[in-house]
């Protein structure tokens, strides 16, 4: 998988001014990258003071000054003289932004870099990890790393491109509207990538709909005469190219469902225990894709990862066979097996949709030996959350031979699940259920599925159940 890398030349201390809109009054001098935190910070570096709730950079503008900071951009003067050049702004983050931007446009004219932006309410990690898998065998390709997706991590990632980068895969998440808008008009994508427009996040946007506007926030930035947008076709809500400010000619579709707006098809889609294996169709083209991963969603994964090699020139043979030795990110449906239990870990984030997704792959893998389901509440429901959770213990009665559940919606797993035994407020009772669960089942080889927000920290749950096998 490509690997965040520091800047790999000087950038002028000049360019920094320019892309603030102040002028430098002295001589110049280079940077040798940025840093926020001066734990980390290297000698030439220009130092970022951010500012937040609970932290004031401002404070550790000395402490930067020497460890050898070149510079430092500050929201407030220096308590003490630095010795070094300083600038003065109103908002540190917004300069942040800014500074990001004019590197990225610098890399563009100097490097010709190509910039795609991935967006998404689930799976939009594993497109971005995806796509750049594919990107990166024939082009010199960073991405995003981890999930640094907001107004603080898409600056950094950025600023750490190095100077020969060729396609730079950006992933731009939000929880509020208007929050992509500001990281597209720092990134400009070429291209724009959105995986679904589903139901996270809910609970701070109201509906469905304005989900779907705020996700199209993406375009903001884009030219929508030179840029694409890979899209699935079928999201219901992503067909709607009359609510997509691009003209229809730059949107490109794929399905795994045979639909008609979509050049790019998957066909003949087998699964099994750890990879699913399907036929890639384009024009009068055709690939095998064996894909080391299950779930059918992530087959409309791999077809926009796919879509996005085709749009930059791979062919889509080369495109198809990059995904053979694709590796998920881990806590994203990574597989273990300790004694007779298959255990499927994906506790990094949780919403209606991806556990949905998550219970049918389930259903396949494990054929007709027992399976589990051990579910954390999905946050940011807001008030959507009791109905979400019920239906979720809904379709677990009607999927899997065992559920239990945990967290703050506890009650409305359980009363869909039709059994107030099955669900629990703390997670240590969570976990003794399941022990006594599992122990119920003997040798019995099984399927375990552990699944949750990230806040319900469910890898606890698992590290204390494993810790009982050791």
């Amino acid at each position: 998988m490509p690997m965040l890398e520091p800047i790999a030349a000087a950038v002028p201390a000049s360019s920094v001014y320019a892309w603030l809109g102040q002028t430098m009054n002295t001589d110049d001098f280079s940077l040798t990258g940025f840093s926020t935190d001066t734990r980390t910070l290297a000698p030439g570096n220009c130092f970022l003071a951010i500012k937040g709730e609970f932290f004031n950079g401002n404070l550790y503008a000395d402490t930067a000054a020497q460890k050898g900071a070149a510079l430092c951009i500050l929201s407030e003067p220096p308590q003490t003289p630095l010795g070094i050049p300083y600038l003065l702004v109103e908002d540190t983050v917004a300069a942040y932004g800014q500074i990001a931007a004019g590197y990225l446009q610098w890399l563009r004219e100097t490097a010709g870099t190509t910039v795609i932006a991935v967006t998404g309410s689930s799976g939009k990690t594993t497109v971005k990890d995806m796509a750049a898998h594919v990107l990166s065998k024939q082009f010199r390709t960073i991405a995003t790393a981890g999930n640094h997706n907001n107004h603080i991590g898409l600056p950094y990632t950025i600023l750490h491109l190095p100077t020969d980068t060729e396609f730079a895969v950006l992933e731009m998440g939000m929880n509020h509207a208007g929050e992509i808008s500001a990281l597209t008009r720092i990134a400009k994508p070429d291209c724009g990538l959105i995986t679904n427009i589903g139901t996270a996040h809910i609970g701070n946007l109201g509906s469905q709909d304005a989900i779907f506007h705020a996700k199209l926030e993406l375009t903001e930035g884009m030219n929508p005469e030179t840029a694409w947008l890979n899209l699935p076709a079928e999201d219901a809500y992503l067909t709607k190219t009359a609510e997509i400010p691009f003209p229809a000619a730059r949107i490109r579709y794929s399905s795994r469902m045979g639909h008609t707006l979509a050049a790019l098809q998957a066909v003949d889609i087998t699964e099994w225990l750890d990879a699913t294996h399907f036929t890639v169709t384009y024009d009068t083209q055709s690939a095998v894709c064996e894909l080391p991963m299950t779930g059918l969603h992530n087959v409309s994964n791999a077809l926009i990862a796919i879509q996005t090699g085709l749009t930059y020139g791979m062919t889509l043979a080369d495109a198809t066979a990059a995904l053979a030795d694709f590796a998920p990110t881990a806590l994203r449906s990574d597989r273990m097996t300790v004694g007779s239990w298959h255990i499927i870990r994906d506790y990094y984030n949780a919403n209606p949709e991806a556990m949905r997704a998550s219970l049918q792959a389930l259903q396949t893998i494990a054929g007709s030996a027992p399976k589990i389901a051990v579910l954390g509440n999905m946050n940011e429901l807001g008030d959507y959350a009791a109905d979400s959770h019920h239906a979720l213990g809904v379709l677990c009665k009607e999927t899997v031979d065992a559920a239990l559940f945990y967290g703050p919606n506890h009650s409305d797993f359980a009363a869909g699940y039709g059994s107030a035994d099955t669900a629990f407020a703390e997670q240590s009772d969570l976990l003794e259920a399941l022990r006594r669960l599992l122990a119920g089942y003997g040798d019995t080889p099984l399927y375990l599925l552990v699944k949750g927000s990230r806040g319900m920290h469910m890898e606890y749950v698992l590290d204390g159940l494993l810790g009982d096998t050791e």
